[in-house]
């Protein structure tokens, strides 16, 4: 077994993390940690035109990842940014990295990064709040 996934092993099993394991345990909320660990400052609208869900699940999403410490938001004039918790203890950057580590040639992934190259937050936030 590989140091790091050793460490992260005794890590869950020694400590009560209820939050990041529930935070983690989701595929979207995997894709949305990869997108903010790739840019800084994406707020809901647009993070709910790339995964493709609903705002209300995106926000939801979002509040289980940061009530986790994974991730951290800041309000900017009419936007609400988020982005990953680069303060976070060092376990909780390490899943990170391991997770951005995993799911660099996930098709989705790739596919999420290709829309992000894309987005243009005045049309999706003035689409979004019509």
């Amino acid at each position: 077994m590989n140091k790091e996934i050793k460490l992260i092993s005794d890590y869950l099993n020694k400590n009560d993390i209820k939050e990041a394991k529930k935070a983690l345990a989701d595929k979207n909320r995997l894709r949305i940690v990869y997108l903010l660990n790739g840019k800084k400052d994406l707020c809901v609208c647009e993070i709910t035109d790339i995964i493709g869900l609903s705002q209300p699940t995106i926000s939801s999403h979002l509040r289980l990842l940061e009530n986790a410490g994974l991730i951290v938001s800041d309000k900017d004039g009419l936007w609400v940014n988020y982005n990953i918790n680069r303060q976070a203890d060092l376990f909780s950057r390490k899943v990170i990295e391991m997770i951005c580590k995993d799911l660099k040639k996930d098709k989705q992934i790739l596919s999420d990064l290709k829309k992000i190259k894309a987005i243009d937050r005045d049309m999706i936030c003035r689409k979004t709040h019509k």
